[in-house]
């Protein structure tokens, strides 16, 4: 019950603290303010550019936060803890606590996501990387002159602060196609790490002499961007 309390109030801290954390934008957005007054345009640019900068990170961290106090939530509710457990949750939320209340966001969901890792017993592959992470994943393929089969390329950089979890890879085949193999175990993927994978793909329909060379056909570039949830799309033809 007292984990609970205390979760509750991170929740209710960060709320209230999301506006103290804007302190220093709110500084950048005066002094932008006051070089407009005297005709300063570079340097007031220069201020709303911090200011735009400290927002977008704040968001990004805020996000996070949420998303980690959520699956914390969520694991006291369906597990039994005992009072050592309990003990070290408490001293995790507070310093969690303490870092959101000067505003340092991105450490408090840091300090929630290892009290989610303690509760689920260091294993973190039940955590959705899609959620929980930052990383970029891209996707390309190739058409080999002469067969009757492609290569599915794929690529994932781990560009967070924090280590990529073990876990299985099933590759992006379209319906109707087949890939060997047909999954892949990853490793722990460190911060600033990088992992190329190779699938051979193959379609699984026959097609006539008469119809274009997979050779011929559109190979297309697609890379995923994530940032805690939010996902941003290139794709190159």
């Amino acid at each position: 019950m007292s984990a609970s309390r205390e979760l509750d109030s991170l929740v209710q801290g960060v709320i209230q603290q999301d506006s103290n954390s804007l302190a220093a934008t709110e500084l950048d957005i005066m002094e932008a303010k006051k070089y407009l007054s005297l005709h300063k345009l570079k340097r007031a640019k220069s201020s709303v550019r911090k200011a735009e900068k400290a927002l977008v990170t704040l968001e990004e961290d805020v996000l996070y936060l949420r998303r980690s106090i959520a699956m914390l939530h969520r694991l006291l509710k369906e597990k039994k803890i005992d009072r050592i457990e309990a003990e070290n949750i408490l001293i995790g939320l507070r310093k969690a606590t303490s870092n959101a209340e000067i505003g340092d966001v991105g450490q408090a969901a840091t300090e929630i996501e290892f009290l989610v890792d303690d509760l689920i017993g260091g294993n973190t592959s039940t955590l959705n990387p899609f959620f929980f992470r930052h990383f970029w994943l891209g996707v390309d393929t190739r058409w080999p002159a002469g067969g009757d089969s492609g290569v599915l390329l794929v690529r994932l950089i781990n560009d967070g602060p924090i280590a990529m979890p073990a876990m299985r890879l099933s590759p992006p085949v379209p319906e109707g196609w087949s890939s060997i193999p047909s999954s892949v175990d990853l490793p722990i993927i460190a911060p600033g790490g990088n992992l190329p994978l190779r699938f051979d793909i193959k379609s699984e329909g026959r097609y006539g002499a008469d119809e274009i060379p997979l050779s011929r056909k559109l190979a297309v570039s697609t890379g995923y961007e994530m940032r805690s949830g939010e996902i941003m799309v290139t794709i190159r033809a």
